[in-house]
């Protein structure tokens, strides 16, 4: 049942008075369809799905999918209707344990649960020696995504590795700035920005290394399905994820968040080495199992099911 109130708002009193209808129009559903529990994501439906259930008795699980410590919710009067509210729903469930810590400060109900990964129909290859060779890094052009510093760090050490291409696959606001950074770095041959593609489970299994550069992130599936497929990665140590999906030196590369200089330096690494690569690679698959569908879905299973119970 699609409500269809999406739309931006032009004003702080046009914003107050669009999220009333939300909150009533959502009520409304909520009372025709009669829901066991009603499972909201992302930070503003969350917050309207408490109040429009306020005074009934249906749990609201409300579930984070990015590091609300760096993703700014809006208005700060949204900040203090989440911390006012969260703690009244049935649930908080967030991706890792470091968000988890922010939620467990004000609720007393808070699971984690990561995404899972699918195994792959193809492996990649990167431990060829020598040859055309391809770092790939995935996700939407946008400055948490961090592919300007990755940018940089390429360029520091392309020189070094003529053998080595890059491709971003993804499509965003910042498509025009990375191009003339691409330019900036005379990087045009050795740079491929294809935008979205529709098998990107594909274009990792071609490539041979992969970066996940961002500034922060949730749990990053871009990460996970590189991992899946055998790519050694590289990737900066930011809030939230990839600490708790990597193990440095055993199934990937971790580098202290913004060190461009030792980005540079571990992608020269990888990049130079096919051992690394394949070593690297071979415990990244683990990820398979680790997060593997069953796994997680029980864990929401259990979770659905301790809810409905209360």
């Amino acid at each position: 049942m699609a409500l269809g109130l999406y739309g931006p708002s032009r004003s702080l009193a046009h914003g107050m008075l669009q999220a009333s209808g939300r909150v009533i129009a959502l009520r409304r559903a909520l009372t025709q369809l009669q829901p066991n529990v009603v499972c909201s994501f992302l930070e503003r439906t969350n917050v309207l799905s408490l109040l429009a259930t306020a005074g009934s008795r249906v749990p609201v699980l409300v579930c984070e999918r990015s590091d609300p410590r760096q993703d700014a919710i809006g208005r700060p009067s949204w900040a203090a209707l989440r911390r006012l509210l969260y703690p009244r729903a049935a649930g908080v469930i967030v991706q890792t344990e470091s968000v988890a810590e922010w939620a467990r400060s004000f609720c007393s109900r808070v699971h984690v649960i990561p995404n899972f990964v699918e195994r792959p129909r193809k492996r990649a290859s990167p431990g060829i020696p020598r040859g055309p060779r391809r770092l790939i890094a995935m996700g939407r052009l946008a400055p948490e995504k961090g592919f300007d510093l990755l940018l940089e760090a390429y360029a520091r050490i392309a020189g070094s590795h003529p053998g080595w291409s890059l491709t971003i696959l993804g499509e965003g606001p910042e498509r025009r700035r990375l191009e003339s950074i691409v330019r900036a770095f005379g990087l045009a041959g050795r740079v491929s920005m294809p935008g979205r593609i529709e098998d990107p489970q594909g274009q990792l299994a071609d490539a041979h290394a992969f970066a996940l550069p961002s500034r922060y992130e949730g749990f990053p599936n871009a990460l996970l399905e590189a991992m899946a497929c055998g790519l050694p990665v590289v990737a900066f140590d930011c809030p939230s994820g990839p600490a708790e999906i990597v193990t440095h030196d055993r199934s990937g590369l971790l580098v202290p968040a913004g060190d461009v200089s030792g980005f540079a330096t571990a992608l020269s690494r990888v990049m130079g080495s096919a051992a690394d690569r394949v070593r690297l690679g071979r415990s990244a698959r683990e990820v398979v199992v680790r997060f593997a569908p069953d796994s997680v879905l029980d864990r929401w299973s259990r979770v659905l099911s301790e809810v409905v119970r209360q």
